[in-house]
């Protein structure tokens, strides 16, 4: 029931999804005092069982299909020597990732929750990588300061996708790229690819990945559900159900039957436009 109301809630306004979606993320950070969510998104599983899984140390294991997600999305292009800005950075474990393994000159990860950040800088501790508080819908850069934007299961919750985009194409030094990852209703889809056209971005791949990403969901699912018994409070685990898209859950319901799609764009700067 608290998901469902959650959910009707956001739907009411993009302001008060915003405000409502803000203020979860502000109390997550709050409620995970010993680093467990270091990443923030719904996981990613190659449906190829002869592609060589991802080499990570034990330590990663864990986190592998969230780590996953951020290698197929900031791995679609070469990033070594670029200048990389991650908005919406969360906790910050997609922004290390980048960092320690696909070689850029430099990381910035930006947040609107101060305390996300707070935890970021206290945890992350590594030439090249910053993380700063600010706003994605009015970006504290100077204009042309980044080769390549990543945002990856963020923008579902900001109240003017239209004034990100254009902060986006500000920020981006010409022929950048935008590697842009989020999920929307089905009906929402053309609508969103038009915003990202008219915002001035060449789509150069587009790929639906629901079934990569239910497919994680399902290696992941018991891993989850155990955090969630010994972490979260009793009255609250039906909307952790919700937002990690836990099997059973309404999220998971309408990403499996397409009611929900999970898009990757692969995104460049046209500076004709």
């Amino acid at each position: 029931m608290l998901a469902q109301l959650f959910d009707s809630a956001c739907s009411l306004s993009p302001i008060l999804r915003r405000f409502l979606i803000r203020n979860w993320f502000q109390y997550l950070s709050t409620l995970d005092k010993e680093a467990h969510m270091t990443f923030m998104n719904l996981g990613y599983a190659s449906l190829d069982d002869d592609d060589v899984p991802l080499s990570l140390p034990e330590s990663e294991l864990s986190r592998r299909y969230w780590i996953q997600m951020y290698h197929h999305v900031a791995g679609a292009i070469d990033l070594s020597g670029l200048e990389v800005v991650e908005i919406g950075c969360g906790r910050g474990g997609g922004a290390s990732y980048m960092m320690r393994y696909l070689q850029p000159e430099s990381v910035v990860g930006l947040d609107i929750s101060q305390k996300a950040i707070e935890f970021c800088r206290k945890y992350y501790h590594r030439p090249g990588l910053h993380f700063v508080q600010g706003d994605a819908e009015a970006l504290p850069f100077e204009a042309m300061s980044f080769d390549v934007v990543v945002n990856i299961e963020s923008s579902y919750g900001y109240g003017h996708i239209e004034r990100f985009l254009q902060g986006v194409y500000r920020v981006l030094r010409p022929q950048g790229y935008f590697l842009f990852a989020d999920y929307r209703r089905q009906e929402d889809i053309g609508p969103l690819r038009k915003q990202l056209m008219e915002a001035g971005f060449a789509i150069r791949q587009e790929e639906c990945i629901n079934a990569q990403v239910l497919k994680a969901l399902d290696l992941d699912n018991e891993q989850k559900q155990k955090a969630i018994q010994q972490h979260v409070p009793w009255g609250l685990s039906q909307i952790f159900h919700y937002f990690a898209a836990m099997k059973g859950s309404r999220m998971y319901h309408d990403l499996q039957h397409g009611y929900v799609e999970y898009r990757f764009f692969l995104l460049q700067k046209d500076i004709r436009s």
